[in-house]
């Protein structure tokens, strides 16, 4: 026993036998007579037995510790004291060990994901621009059971080969309940989200999702689509409408329900009908209404 701990037991006059719940009901009284001190002096009395009896407490606590793992360790015999001191660093430095391991697997995949990007960049630069981004939101879902959009890319492209590659893509937007009139609130943030983000050239749209969007800012005219007369101006699947500010009707969507181009798509859908409309910059706007004009002519000559 070193001479600190000596002293301690001393100081609070107990032996070196005391057992723990004896020095737990010191500990106690201890305690209930801080309340009772008044001066300096006593005070000072007190946090000298609090310390002793304290110091007493932890270092039975550490010989419990070290016997506890002396006994665990025996099963290594003469190896127990390696053991010992590599459970030492493990705790020391386990923290380390792992954040260095965890560095380690992060720059691993990192690294190979800057590869693989950096790949699918190459990949990327040897295909055509992207004609068209088409956004489909509403009660729409892919078939591909992967959910990825090759599919449906490519089958857009077979029914209008004068494009070469389309970036699309599915926001699913459904309605709140069976048989409900509204769509459900937390998919229409994530779909104005969506619309913000990816800036689509192309929507096509659900009946439920018109009528919540089809009037705002944004929407083209595609009036241009019955210059040359194939499509009338009273057709029914023309959707008329102010747009925004503007108090004059424009044509801001066709319905396309029933027209080959959508009997084409891989896409599962659960809806009365299927609109489309436009968001195209002016750059593109004429290639953008050729492409809506040729699909609602479609339906125009059934």
């Amino acid at each position: 026993m070193n001479e600190k701990l000596k002293q301690a037991y001393g100081r609070l006059g107990l032996p070196e036998t005391v057992t723990r719940e004896e020095l737990n009901k010191r500990f106690d009284l201890l305690l209930k007579r801080r309340r009772s001190l008044t001066t300096e002096a006593e005070i000072a009395e007190y946090e000298a037995d609090f310390q002793a009896i304290k110091f007493i407490l932890d270092s039975r606590d550490q010989q419990e510790i070290q016997e506890a793992e002396d006994q665990r360790l025996a099963k290594y015999g003469s190896l127990a004291g390696g053991a010992r001191k590599w459970e030492r660093f493990m705790r020391l430095y386990k923290t380390h060990v792992i954040i260095s391991i965890i560095a380690v697997i992060v720059l691993a995949f990192g690294g190979n994901a800057l590869y693989n990007n950096w790949q699918h960049k190459k990949y990327l630069a040897t295909l055509p621009p992207v004609d068209a981004k088409i956004m489909f939101i509403g009660n729409f879902g892919v078939q591909d059971p992967d959910g990825k959009m090759d599919a449906l890319n490519q089958a857009i492209i077979e029914e209008y080969p004068e494009w070469k590659r389309v970036d699309s893509s599915i926001v699913y937007l459904p309605k709140t309940g069976e048989g409900a009139d509204t769509l459900d609130m937390n998919y229409m943030q994530k779909a104005v989200v969506e619309l913000a983000a990816n800036s689509p050239d192309i929507l096509i749209l659900d009946e439920a999702t018109l009528q919540w969007i089809g009037g705002q800012d944004g929407f083209q005219n595609l009036e241009p689509i019955l210059a040359d007369g194939k499509i009338s101006g009273d057709d029914p699947r023309l959707k008329w409408g102010t747009v925004g500010e503007s108090t004059e009707e424009q044509l801001y969507a066709v319905d396309i329900t029933d027209s080959k181009f959508v009997a084409s798509l891989p896409i599962n859908h659960n809806t009365q009908s299927i609109e489309i409309g436009v968001l195209g910059r002016d750059e593109q706007n004429d290639k953008i209404l050729n492409f809506v004009k040729y699909i609602a002519e479609e339906g125009a000559a059934q």
